[in-house]
C-alpha cells in the first residue's frame, strides 16, 4: 500500500482522513503469473492499482488468437468492470503476466472515496490522465505503417512496458510474428548502437 501513497505524495500531501479511508477499505492481494482476474462474462467489482507486476487486457478472436489490448505496469490502474461507475463487464480477459500485487477497492467504495475526499478524487484524475497519455501512445504505435516503426515507438515511448515484458509478450502486443519481431528488434538494436 505504501507504493500507492508514495505515488500520490509526488503530487500532493495526503490528508490523514483520506489516507485512513483507503487503509480501512482497501485490500492488498497477490496474484500468480498466469492467473485470470476477470473475463468478459465475469465482472469483478474492483478498482485496482498495480503495486508490482504486469497485467494484460486480452481479447481472444474466434480462432483463439490472443490480441493484447493493453499492458499495465506498477503505478497504473484498471477496473474489473467496463469502468468504475458500472457493474457491466469490460469485454476483456484480464490476466497477470507476472506475479502481481494489487491494491484493491470495491467500486462503490472507490466512488464514495472520490465523493467524500477531494484528494482521492484528485488522485483518480491524475491516474486517469496517466492512462490517457499511455493510451495515446498505444494508438500512435498501432498507427505506424511498418513493424519496425511499431517496435521503435514501443521501445522509445513505453520503456516501462519494455522493461517489464518478455520478447514473446512484446510480439503478441505488437501483433507481429515471432520472426518479424526478431528481425525488427535486430535492426533497431543495430541502428541504436550505431547512433551512440
Amino acid at each position: 500500500m505504501q507504493r500507492l501513497f508514495d505515488f500520490w505524495e509526488r503530487y500532493m500531501r495526503i490528508p490523514d482522513d483520506a489516507r485512513l479511508f483507503l487503509e480501512r477499505h482497501g485490500i492488498i492481494k497477490q496474484f500468480t503469473k498466469g492467473a485470470i482476474f476477470s473475463q468478459p462474462d465475469d465482472a469483478r467489482q474492483y478498482w485496482c492499482f498495480v503495486l508490482e507486476g504486469l497485467v494484460a487486457g486480452n481479447h481472444y478472436r474466434a480462432d483463439g488468437q490472443r490480441i493484447v489490448r493493453w499492458l499495465l505496469v506498477p503505478y497504473s490502474y484498471f477496473t474489473g468492470t467496463e469502468h468504475l461507475f458500472t457493474k457491466r463487464s469490460g469485454n476483456v480477459h484480464i490476466e497477470f503476466l507476472k506475479s502481481t500485487a494489487l491494491f484493491m477497492l470495491r467500486n462503490e467504495i472507490a466512488v464514495e472515496g472520490q465523493r467524500r475526499f477531494w484528494s482521492i478524487s484528485e488522485l483518480f484524475h491524475i491516474l486517469k490522465q496517466h492512462q490517457i497519455n499511455r493510451l495515446r501512445k498505444y494508438a500512435l504505435i498501432f498507427q505506424q505503417p511498418s513493424h519496425y516503426q511499431k517496435y521503435k515507438l514501443l521501445v522509445e515511448e513505453l520503456p516501462e512496458i519494455v522493461a517489464q515484458t518478455t520478447n514473446e509478450q512484446r510480439w503478441h502486443y505488437l501483433q507481429i510474428s515471432k520472426g518479424s519481431y526478431y528481425k525488427v528488434k535486430k535492426r533497431y538494436l543495430k541502428g541504436y548502437i550505431e547512433k551512440t
